[in-house]
Order: structure tokens, then sequence, then C-alpha cells
């Protein structure tokens, strides 16, 4: 459970170095992702103006986040507790904006297009240290988030460890635009080590309503640690 929150938390920051100006796209992609013969995870994009929601559901878990770019602020959806948690994001996006162009990986965008959901995709190769990621990205569906590794608030994607080869393609696409639909990455020996693919793209109006707590959400607000500790001293 911790992972996917991370996961999610991570991800969606990375949403702030892009431009919204290309994110007129409302509706829904739905991502089938595998990586070093895992479980498949399920994750779904919701956009909307400048709103962004992803539900992540793996090992029967299930966890939410919304962001709201206007107010520079990203909900945490807690189902089990029913509850919710307000985060500012205007620091780790104005780190995330520090950090754009620093990636070393050789990247090549090679000329070639293939048709995915119905969606005209470019082909972008990413090369870093034997490792290939191979990508093919689609204009006019909004923006892509990022699944960690390389993010503003650091750590790796899957089981805490650092996937430097995930963080090479997420960041050759930061403040690019362009949403990848299928994303393969192959190690030095041409093994698959990660897939990531887009099997639903539902274009249509969403409700307000599914970028907001749900009914009867209660508001979790952090302890004041230093007002305890304070209080514990005596003074």
């Amino acid at each position: 459970m911790k992972l996917l929150t991370r996961l999610l938390a991570v991800g969606a920051l990375l949403t702030a170095v892009q431009t919204f100006a290309a994110g007129t796209f409302e509706g829904k992609v739905s991502l089938a992702i595998t990586a070093n013969k895992g479980r498949p995870m399920n994750l779904d994009y919701s956009l909307k103006g400048q709103k962004v929601r992803m539900d992540m559901q793996a090992e029967g878990n299930q966890v939410a986040s919304i962001m709201d770019m206007a107010k520079l602020e990203m909900l945490m959806l807690m189902p089990d507790q029913q509850m919710y948690m307000v985060m500012p994001i205007k620091q780790p996006v104005e780190q995330a904006m520090a950090k754009q162009g620093e990636s070393t990986a050789d990247i090549e965008v090679t000329g070639k297009t293939d048709t995915i959901l119905g969606y005209k995709c470019s082909q972008i190769l990413v090369k870093d240290k034997g490792t290939v990621t191979e990508m093919w990205v689609a204009e006019g569906l909004g923006m892509f988030m990022g699944l960690g590794g390389g993010g503003p608030m650091g750590g790796g994607m899957m089981g805490g460890r650092k996937s430097a080869n995930a963080a090479k393609w997420e960041e050759a696409l930061k403040g690019k635009g362009g949403f990848p639909l299928r994303v393969i990455t192959r190690d030095a020996k041409g093994k698959d080590t990660f897939k990531m693919e887009a099997t639903k793209i539902e274009p249509g109006a969403l409700p307000d309503s599914h970028f907001s707590p749900p009914a009867g959400y209660q508001k979790f607000e952090m302890p004041n640690l230093g007002g305890m500790l304070k209080g514990l001293g005596g003074n």
C-alpha cells in the first residue's frame, strides 16, 4: 500500500513540469503495467481542464490521487479509511521544473509511426547505459505524469528500488507534451524489463465530482508534531 501511495504521489507531481496548453483532452486513458516480472497493475488517468485524477489497482489495493494545477495542491484519497488528505505541491513543482533538461540519456526520434487504439503515435528511443526504452507517443491526449524513478520526490518505482531507466524515459517527455500509449524497456541483453500499454481510451465529458473527495469522506489532518513535542516538554 505504501508503494502505491508513493507511486501516485510522485507521478501526480510530475504533471506540473508539463504544459497544460496541450492538455485539451478530456476523458480517461487506461494503462496496463508490468515490471520485473511483477504482477500487472492497472492505472487510469482521468483528465479535465487543469485537474488530473489517477486510480491505481494492484494486488487488491486501490489508491487514488487528484491534482489541481490551478490550486497547486494534491488530494490523496484513502478508500479503506474513507478519508482524504490535502498536500500543497508548489515546492515540489518548482524543484521538478528546475531539473528539466538534466537527462543524460541519448534520445532518438526515429520518424516511425504506428496507430494504437486509433491514435497516431511516433516512436522515440531512449538509450542509457545499455538499456533501450521504446516509446510510442501520441499527441492530443493530455499530459503524462510519470511513474516515479526520477521524480521530484525521489525514490524508485518497484519496491522502493531505484529505476534509473524508467527515470530516463520519463525525463524525455518532461515539458514536451505527448502521451505514451506503449512503452517497452529492454536491458543490455535485449530482455524486457518493463512494459506499459494503453488498453482503452475513453474521450468524453467527466463530472466535476470525479475530481473531488467522495461524499462521506473525512479530511485527514496531519498532527502538529511541534506542538505535541512542546507539550511533552512541559513548555
